[in-house]
């Protein structure tokens, strides 16, 4: 069974059709919700930054505020497990209980290889990659006054 898309999003990509249509499906305006306090500081910040990015792209509601904390927090660690890895490197010598030395692959690489997925995924979710936002139309005449904003501005804001 394939993923149902929402009406919104069917509209923006051109392939809506009344006949298949849900009458009854929720729609919420687009808002910006309430920064979480129990995220980072860092996921804070991606929060801020990321909630207004959605909204200007029309996408983000009061719904989507979970989906959103749990992007900016993957990404967060994501950041936190990248920084270990690039001051202290990708392995550790570790002795073995016989006196030799081994060479392991620190736990942070896992960390953030784990994170660097769960990221990905809610990326996509939110039209976020270029293949995602390419399959999603501008709505006519909101691009109008609007800010011009590229993710890759937030990617980049700080490196």
């Amino acid at each position: 069974m394939t993923k149902q898309l929402p009406t919104e999003l069917k509209k923006q990509r051109g392939t809506f059709r009344q006949d298949r249509h849900n009458p009854a499906e929720p729609t919420l305006p687009s808002t910006i919700p309430p920064t979480p306090t129990w995220l980072s500081e860092q996921g804070q910040k991606s929060f801020i930054e990321l909630s207004h990015v959605l909204h200007d792209m029309t996408v983000l509601t009061l719904a989507d505020s979970m989906a959103l904390e749990m992007l900016c927090d993957s990404y967060s660690e994501y950041k936190a497990a990248k920084e270990v890895i690039n001051t202290l490197g990708s392995t550790d010598i570790v002795m073995s209980r016989e006196g030799n030395a081994k060479t392991v692959i620190r736990p942070e690489v896992q960390i953030a290889n784990q994170a660097f997925v769960r990221v990905f995924q809610l990326l996509k979710e939110f039209g976020l990659t270029p293949s995602s936002r390419a399959k999603v139309n501008a709505i006519e005449g909101y691009a109008q006054g609007t800010p011009d904003i590229k993710i890759e501005n937030f990617f980049n804001n700080d490196e």
